[in-house]
């Protein structure tokens, strides 16, 4: 085989070991790990699969690989160009097709979302927080709110109270069923939100003045969940870019 990942314009490069982001055509996303390069030629990364179930994928399909860096992420496309079998293992060897693109970490991960959010008073013992927010006890609500986007560091609300810079909460999100890849369990009845914690870093006053724009970081994120936002947030993108590709 020919061919092999171009290095960014600059300097950034995939490596072995990286944990990467499949998307295919249809949008779906998946994680997956670099695990070799043949020298000067493509890489070669498992299969990955969710629950059991490989990801759809034949020799010749196009896909865009994702990787990422403290700058922010990288996207090129890419062509499977053979698969193989080792054992019980699946893998794939991708042949870049296009230099890969940087995105900036806010830019590229800054998606419209309507949540229903309660902000709750931050608990330094996280496990009784985490159970305080689980009951939902309403005495206990500072304010129920609605988000205006979402990224994988981070979220922003529109309150109506305004909050002092770096100060800390517990967030639950009500979210439906497309963003329920970013929890590490199912939404049921009795366990409909996701819980974070996160500080305080922008309050600004929206449009009237009589709300506030306020942005969140979350901090205390388990990997899990970091990597629900970020597959949750991508896998929206691509959903995007679809529909006004057929508006055009």
């Amino acid at each position: 085989m020919s061919g092999g990942f171009v290095n960014t314009s600059d300097g950034e490069a995939i490596e072995i070991g990286d944990k990467v982001d499949i998307v295919t055509q249809s949008g779906q996303v998946y994680r997956t790990m670099i695990e070799d390069q043949v020298a000067n030629g493509p890489f070669l990364a498992s299969v990955p699969n969710k629950k059991g179930v490989y990801m759809y994928v034949h020799q010749g399909d196009d896909i865009y690989l994702v990787f990422y860096r403290e700058t922010g992420r990288y996207i090129a496309q890419m062509k499977v160009a053979a698969l193989e079998k080792r054992g019980e293992i699946r893998y794939m060897w991708l042949l870049q097709k296009t230099q890969a693109q940087k995105n900036q970490r806010r830019q590229a991960y800054r998606l419209l979302v309507d949540f229903d959010v309660k902000i709750y008073e931050y608990i330094e013992d996280i496990t009784k927080g985490l159970i305080f927010v689980a009951n939902e006890v309403d005495d206990g609500v500072l304010e129920s709110v609605s988000s205006r986007d979402i990224s994988v560091t981070g979220i922003a609300l529109l309150t109506r109270k305004k909050y002092e810079l770096n100060d800390k909460y517990l967030l639950s999100l009500h979210m439906d069923r497309n963003a329920e890849s970013i929890r590490t369990t199912p939404v049921t009845a009795s366990n409909p939100a996701l819980h974070l914690t996160a500080a305080v870093k922008r309050c600004v006053p929206w449009r009237t003045g009589n709300i506030f724009n306020t942005g969140m970081e979350f901090f205390g994120m388990t990997e899990a969940m970091s990597d629900g936002i970020a597959k949750y947030v991508l896998s929206e993108q691509q959903k995007q870019i679809k529909r006004r590709r057929r508006l055009i």
